[in-house]
Parts: structure tokens; sequence; C-alpha cells
């Protein structure tokens, strides 16, 4: 059957183009990002593949693939996060009032767009955190979608995604903005094949299903060492129940602190987890050991396959599986994009 092509820029350690090419039907041109530690990722579990260590902010994004050699895509994905936007004086809106306007251009989102300027994929999906819709209160975004819309051929749409509802053990939403040019008016995304009651379908994944198996093999797989944790964590992790979060107002003086966050909440083995946050160097509590998760145990929850290792220290590795997206969810996305294109593609 017929392959297409693909790149994913701002790729990380590449959960999305992991789902593409789990489908066989995609040819991987490129796959670009400047953290070392992902570029290590890469030449340690996928060796075969492209990949280009190199800062996507700062780059012609036309010189840049005119010196590859590289002058169209089938697909392109990407998520770059959202950071260094820059304002560029106010405009009227449809009520008259006024408004910041900001230079999308200026921002890591706005070199993505450049990229699909320039390469003119027939389909694209970009991928950033669900407060995107609504950052700076929705003025941002919606300058987003102007800049999007101001490439000439395209039909823009967006979707905020729940990863639970494809199967993957965990509650993670997230901002999908995707468009074709191949005159596919709809510019539908996946359909949902599992739910909370599971009524329609499959019932949600949970985390017990993920990870029970990976209890009592700590330290004998790779990426599955637990922290150390100080014994007044451990105390503290003691009192929090199966899906719950640290009961502060019950806590005896000496184990009392400010600002408990997400990871001192536990999870639960027959729900889905929540968010895998990257950032630090915790997860969530196990639903029923008194430590975080590690992060192999993180990586099930992401639907990453035991046989991938993650490299560089704790907290690079936990930003690396927190930042992915799922790769379950990245082949959901494969799969209907495969269907629009064999069937509308040129």
């Amino acid at each position: 059957m017929k392959k297409y092509t693909l790149i994913d820029v701002f790729s990380g350690i590449g959960g999305f183009h992991n789902g593409f090419l789990n489908t066989e039907r995609f040819e991987m041109l490129l796959a670009a990002d400047y953290n070392q530690d992902c570029e290590s990722f890469h030449r340690k579990n996928h060796p075969e593949l492209p990949f280009e260590k190199v800062d996507l902010s700062k780059i012609d994004e036309e010189k840049y693939w005119k010196e590859k050699g590289i002058s169209e895509v089938d697909v392109l994905i990407g998520g770059p996060p959202c950071q260094g936007f820059s304002t560029i004086g106010s405009r009227a809106s449809s009520n008259a009032q006024k408004r910041e306007k900001y230079d999308i251009r200026n921002n890591l989102i706005g070199h993505y767009i450049n990229h699909v300027r320039v390469l003119r994929p027939k389909y694209f999906i970009m991928e950033n955190v669900r407060g995107l819709t609504t950052y700076k209160k929705g003025n941002f975004f919606e300058d987003v979608l102007e800049e999007f819309n101001s490439i000439p051929g395209y039909k823009i749409d967006y979707k905020i995604l729940n990863a639970a509802d494809y199967g993957v053990p965990q509650i993670r939403q997230r901002t999908f903005v995707f468009g074709n040019r191949i005159g596919f008016e709809e510019n539908t995304y996946p359909e949902p094949d599992h739910f909370e009651n599971g009524i329609n379908g499959s019932k949600w994944k949970t985390v017990g299903k993920a990870i029970n198996d990976l209890i009592g093999k700590e330290n004998e797989i790779d990426n599955h060492s637990p922290l150390n944790h100080r014994p007044k964590n451990i105390a503290r992790y003691q009192l929090i129940p199966e899906g719950g979060r640290m009961p502060e107002d019950k806590l005896p003086p000496e184990l009392y602190r400010k600002n408990f966050g997400s990871t001192f909440k536990r999870l639960h083995r027959e729900k889905p987890s929540l968010t895998m946050v990257p950032g630090h160097n915790a997860f969530p509590i196990h639903p029923i050991l008194d430590r975080s998760l590690t992060v192999r145990e993180a990586a099930r929850i992401q639907t990453f396959s035991d046989d991938l290792i993650f490299t560089g220290n704790r907290q690079s590795q936990c930003i690396q599986v927190g930042n992915a997206v799922p790769p379950l969810l990245a082949e959901k996305w494969a799969n209907h994009v495969i269907n629009i294109l064999d069937k509308y593609g040129e």
C-alpha cells in the first residue's frame, strides 16, 4: 500500500511520530528537536530514523528545508511549546473594544506555522496544552488561528481531545490544531473509542492494568528505579487514600507544609491516571505503594513500550515522558489521516 511522507518538528522523544510509524504507512523524512536528551533517546532507540538536533526558533524555515532538499511532505506533525510571545499593539474587535494583538511569528508556534507555510503538507496536526485556547482570555489563540488561516488553501480546525477517550489510561486533555489542503471540507478528528461508562464501547483503561505487573520488578527493568523518598514524605504518602489527595486539614504539625501539589495525589487502580505532568523528579503516588511512580510506570501510562529506554538524568526523563503525545493516541490520529489521504489525497 502507498506510504506517505512524515516530518515531526518540536518532536521531543517522538511519541507523536511513534504512533504514526506504528501503522507502517509512513516514511519518516525527519524529526527535529533542540533537546540533547531527546537526541540521545533517538540515537539509542531509533538509530535508523533521521533526527536532527536543531534550535527551531533560530532558523529560516525556507532556507532550512531547501538545504535539506525537502520541498514537500504529506503530513507534518509537532508540538511546539507555547512561549516567547510578544504583543504588537491593539486592535478593534467585533464588539468595538480594544485588545492586544500577539506577534505569533516570534513564538515557537509561529515557527511551526512557518513550516506549514513552506512545506505545504497535505495534512498537518499541531499538539499543545489545553490552556492554549484560553490563554490571555483566548486572544492569543485567536491570533494563532488567524495566522494559520493566512496560509492559502487550507481548511483549519481545532479540537480538545482527552487521551482516555482513545484507550490511554490517563485523563489528558490537549489541544490539537489540524488542517488540510486536499479539499476535505469536514476536517474531522478521530472518533473516541473508549468511554467513562463503557455504554458506547470500551471503558476507559485503568492504571492498574497498565502498571500492576511492575510491582516487585523495581530496579530490574530499565527506568524502573523508585526515588529514595525522605521518611517525612513516606509518612505523608501513607495518609493519602487510593484515588485521593493529601488530607491537609488532618495532618499532624510535623508533616504539614504549604503547597501540596500533584505529586501528593495517589492514583486509583480502577481509574485512569491524572495527567503525567513533567518538570520535576516525581510523578503522582502509586495506587498501593508509598512512593511516586517510576519513569517506567509513567511511560506505561503514556503507552510507550517497555523496549524504549529513556536517557539523561531523572528529571530529564520525567520531562521527556510527560511532554510526549501518547503513542496510542497518535496512532489513532495516524489511522484517521490515512483514511483521509487514501480517499482525498492527490
